[in-house]
């Protein structure tokens, strides 16, 4: 649930101005319930209502949060399952209630002659906190916990966690760690557990951490405890300690109460200035992991904050904040994402491959290309480091630069699918998936080696495959024709065993493509064409699909109109954006009475860092001239270095002239002799001979002069 935390005021401004009157006596509390109350009926969209009191504190400058798009929402809800709140049915505190633990401070126990451990402390205790403090072997932990633990306070508690979370021998988290195994940890558990209601923020932060560092998994009834706890005394947290246990609940793979997560981003929101990278790329990041939106005004100022202080951010907290804004589909703004740019190129050498890969896959996914400077050198960090890099790392890696269609160089590509090969079976199907469509993606051939061995795997694992996988893999083999056709065939019989209402439209143009790319010359099985092996349903679902997205273009771009107005300057009839006979496609430019396409490819047809064209162009060219059409292109870096009409018209002929060349042969006798005038428009064929004569002799000539 993702929800927009305004109240109406700056957060500076409430710490500043609310927080320095409440040791005063000010009832800052109260106040601030009531501004909740009030903006109970009040959706996301516009801030949150001042109470009369807050309206009237002097100096208190206005502050309106920005609109947010989120859905409307009550915020009361998520403050329910703070423990201590009650609420009338009409969202009003209650007379009656005891004092609201999560708004009036948390008192432990109200009991007579109570006394606060935490604060005050027992000498036994304090005693106690020094030796757990002191200790330099996680043993000396473990045997005073299983001597004390009876006696144990909150704050021996959490210092016993912390240290053992300190001490625990490397590279040993999780159910194997001699931590967690022995007797006495499972006592300290039980006293934290015990003594939840008692901790301060420290406290809780401390043990959240030590969760998660341990990798012990707490029960679900402990992770509440702690979340409501936490909710209740937020406004005592440091900034460090609200991303620790935010952190700890991401790293646990525990999704905290509502009420946790509405006040923790509140208090981010609070205490912003003063938080450091860390923080932030803390906080960020494991909000991203949760997959909880905290709301656009939180994620707002945590961008600014960002690219404000991005030079003091380390390469891995550069990476996870790009990976937060990414996961969470939260566009940071160019500020922060060309402010991390400049980082990477000045701190490259410093950036672990899960950072590298993890900042590359962000850019992609947030569609902003950070510049030639930073993929250039990413990619060549990366040639060289690809032997370090997990599988995931290499297949996110790959599929961040054909995203971006940024060709990383044929020394990168060739380095990933060595390193593939060799480890195919470490390769998920989504990971394996991702890595052959970036070398259909980007047009780059792998190796006959590795694309029998990605058929053979896709064989072996098929019913670990989402149907989405499924259609990109067949789309990249079809298109790097990788496949034998006994293969092909086998993949085929697979494929119909899945229903064609798994595959979404999306899934159903790469599969009609597939199949329209999978019978060039010497690919078709004797007696049969592989096309005619694909699913007969499926194929026909496909089809449609594609047929459904095919549309007349209304407008040429200028490019395609400049090439169709020197066409005419020549006399060649053509007619733009144009379908094929059968309705499939819409050429760019169709020459009348003749089987000729020409099409213009614009910068979107190549690779931004080079002139090699996409997978999807080369697939179109080879799709369109499977139906009988020649098909000739004219890239936009050579239409666009020619100067003067004589020399486009020049290399139009020569162009038409390579065409026409393929064609029939009363076409090719055509061009043999010079062309009749003053009877009308003449085919293209005729006028391409004395046109490309011309254009011959006024080569000569300035190659005599």
């Amino acid at each position: 649930m993702s929800v927009e935390l305004g109240l109406g005021i700056s957060s500076s401004d409430i710490l500043k101005h609310a927080m320095s009157r409440e040791m005063g006596g000010w009832p800052y509390n109260d106040i601030w319930t009531q501004s909740l109350q009030n903006s109970a009926s009040l959706p996301y969209t516009a801030g949150l209502a001042l109470s009369d009191a807050m309206q009237q504190m002097p100096g208190l400058p206005m502050y309106v949060s920005p609109v947010n798009s989120s859905s409307p929402a009550d915020i009361l809800p998520l403050l329910k399952g703070v423990r201590g709140m009650a609420l009338s049915d009409n969202g009003i505190l209650s007379s009656s209630s005891s004092p609201p633990l999560g708004m009036r401070g948390h008192y432990i126990d109200t009991k007579q002659g109570h006394r606060r451990m935490s604060v005050v402390g027992s000498n036994q205790n304090k005693a106690i906190t020094k030796r757990l403090a002191s200790a330099g072997h996680y043993q000396q932990v473990l045997e005073e916990v299983a001597e004390w633990v009876k006696v144990f306070d909150e704050v021996n508690v959490a210092t016993a966690l912390h240290r053992l979370a300190k001490l625990q021998p490397p590279g040993t988290a999780g159910p194997q760690s001699p931590v967690l195994r022995s007797a006495a940890f499972q006592l300290l558990v039980e006293a934290c557990q015990r003594l939840v209601p008692r901790f301060e923020a420290q406290a809780v932060s401390n043990t959240m951490w030590a969760f998660a560092t341990l990798g012990y998994h707490p029960s679900g009834d402990l992770l509440d405890r702690l979340g409501h706890h936490a909710a209740g005394i937020i406004r005592t947290f440091r900034p460090q300690a609200t991303s620790n246990a935010l952190w700890a609940f991401a790293k646990l793979a525990y999704v905290p109460c509502e009420p946790f997560l509405a006040a923790a981003a509140l208090q981010l929101l609070t205490d912003l200035p003063r938080c450091v990278p860390q923080d932030i790329s803390n906080a960020t990041w494991a909000f991203a992991t949760l997959r909880h939106h905290p709301g656009n005004t939180l994620m707002d100022a945590c961008a600014q904050t960002a690219a404000r202080t991005m030079p003091h951010f380390k390469p891995q907290e550069i990476a996870n904040t790009l990976w937060a804004f990414a996961t969470l589909g939260h566009d940071p703004g160019v500020i922060l994402l060309d402010a991390a740019a400049c980082q990477m190129v000045d701190n490259i050498v410093h950036f672990r491959p899960q950072a590298i890969c993890n900042s590359l896959w962000s850019y992609s996914k947030l569609g902003y290309n950070p510049g030639h400077r930073v993929l250039d050198i990413a990619a060549r960090r990366a040639a060289v480091m690809l032997h370090q890099y997990t599988s995931q790392e290499i297949a996110n890696t790959l599929w961040a630069f054909a995203t971006l269609e940024q060709n990383p160089g044929a020394g990168m590509l060739d380095a990933a699918a060595m390193q593939i090969s060799r480890r195919i079976e470490q390769f998920s199907p989504q990971d394996t998936t991702n890595s052959v469509w970036c070398f259909a993606r980007l047009f780059h051939y792998p190796g006959a080696e590795l694309l029998q061995a990605i058929s053979l795997y896709c064989l072996r694992h098929w019913h670990r495959f989402k149907p989405q996988e499924l259609a990109n893999m067949i789309w990249a083999l079809a298109l790097l024709r990788a496949c034998s056709p006994h293969t092909w065939v086998a993949i085929f019989e697979k494929l119909a065993t899945i229903s064609e209402t798994s595959f979404d439209d999306a899934d159903l143009l790469q599969l009609y493509q597939a199949q329209s790319l999978l019978d060039p010359p010497g690919m078709g099985v004797p007696g049969a064409s592989l096309a005619e092996q694909f699913p007969k349903a499926l194929g026909a679902r496909a089809e449609r699909a594609w047929r459904n997205s095919v549309h007349q273009a209304q407008r040429s771009s200028k490019l395609q109109e400049d090439v169709s107005r020197v066409l005419w300057s020549l006399g060649v009839s053509h007619k733009n954006n144009e379908l094929t006979a059968d309705g499939l496609f819409c050429v760019n430019i169709a020459l009348d009475g003749e089987n000729v396409v020409i099409e213009v490819d614009g910068p979107s047809h190549f690779s931004v860092n080079s002139r090699r064209p996409l997978g999807r162009t080369v697939a179109r060219k080879l799709m369109i001239e499977g139906r009988g059409y020649i098909v000739r292109s004219i890239p936009y870096y050579e239409w666009c270095a020619l100067d003067g009409m004589e020399t486009r018209q020049t290399y139009l002929w020569r162009l038409l002239a390579s065409a026409v060349s393929l064609g029939n042969g009363q076409a090719a006798a055509q061009l043999e002799s010079p062309p009749a005038t003053g009877h009308g428009q003449l085919p293209a064929a005729q006028l391409a001979q004395p046109a490309l004569s011309m254009a011959l002799q006024h080569q000569q000539q300035q190659s005599i002069a």
